[in-house]
């Protein structure tokens, strides 16, 4: 297989190929049916027991050629099975189809989960509006509007603090908490970005990376158990009105381009929101 220019990685046994797996997380399992300590079924029901890995195609190699053992594998949740004597050109050929139906299902999946986000990302929008069509309160309009984007975007903290220092807003979830202690400059990075700010520019930083700013500047931020923070102006006539914060504290967070497109829309229409209601 390394010949075919696939990284090849062994294990010995049932054991080993699980340890091996949650280690490499490879793009493909050929399992062996019958291995010591373990046998193959039961290693393929161990591997999908442990979850993200619906799309993983896992090819069982065997020599038991009857419709039991079979049925078996699939039962095990094998994708596909070849039996011993094995032909290399055939097993090659079977690994390929299983890679790019492997590869086809996932990009599908990706797409289906990037449509599904666009859709959450147009009904936020159509809500703001909505609202507009109405009698509304600019604290309440912005608190349903935080609340949504929070569970969208898998967030821990959202909130906006108004430029006279007056927090309008906060979602939080369960077991964090508020940011109504702390200075609101030293969160929103005021002193530091103000001018990227006044740009309509959007600031995300991520922990788990290399942040260009002082221990004075990271200690508030520290006190927020913050792993990505996103921040992005509202702009009202040029002018600037406010911050919207997004804090993720449980794991980084990978904005998309388009992604970052539709957070400046709805960060514009918040804007609009709080203009309205002067």
């Amino acid at each position: 297989m390394e010949e075919e220019g696939y990284r090849v990685i062994e294990a010995q046994s049932g054991q080993q190929c699980l340890e091996e797996y949650n280690r490499h997380k490879p793009d493909m399992v050929l399992l062996d049916a019958i291995m010591p300590d373990m046998h193959g079924f039961s290693c393929c029901q161990k591997l999908r027991s442990l979850g993200n890995n619906d799309y993983l195609p896992i090819l069982m190699i065997t020599a038991l050629d009857d419709q039991d053992s079979i049925d078996q594998a699939f039962v095990a949740g094998a994708t596909d099975y070849i039996t011993k004597p094995i032909f290399w050109s055939v097993l090659s050929q079977r690994v390929n189809h299983l890679l790019l139906t492997s590869q086809t299902w996932r990009e599908l999946n990706s797409l289906k989960s990037h449509w599904a986000k666009q859709q959450q990302w147009q009904r936020l929008g159509h809500q703001i509006i909505h609202q507009w069509q109405q009698s509304f309160q600019l604290k309440s309009l912005f608190q349903d509007c935080l609340e949504q984007l929070r569970n969208q975007l898998n967030a821990q903290r959202v909130g906006i603090h108004r430029m006279d220092g007056k927090l309008m807003a906060e979602a939080i979830a369960s077991g964090y908490p508020s940011v109504k202690t702390l200075e609101w400059e030293k969160i929103t990075l005021l002193n530091l970005y103000r001018s990227s700010y006044e740009q309509g520019e959007t600031i995300i930083l991520d922990f788990f990376g290399e942040i260009d700013l002082s221990e004075k500047e990271i200690a508030p931020l520290e006190q927020l158990s913050l792993t990505n923070l996103t921040l992005t102006p509202l702009l009202v006539q040029d002018n600037l009105w406010g911050i919207l914060w997004i804090h993720h504290c449980r794991s980084s967070y990978q904005w998309e381009t388009w992604e970052m497109e539709c957070l400046s829309h709805v960060r514009d229409l918040l804007a609009i929101s709080s203009k309205i209601t002067e």
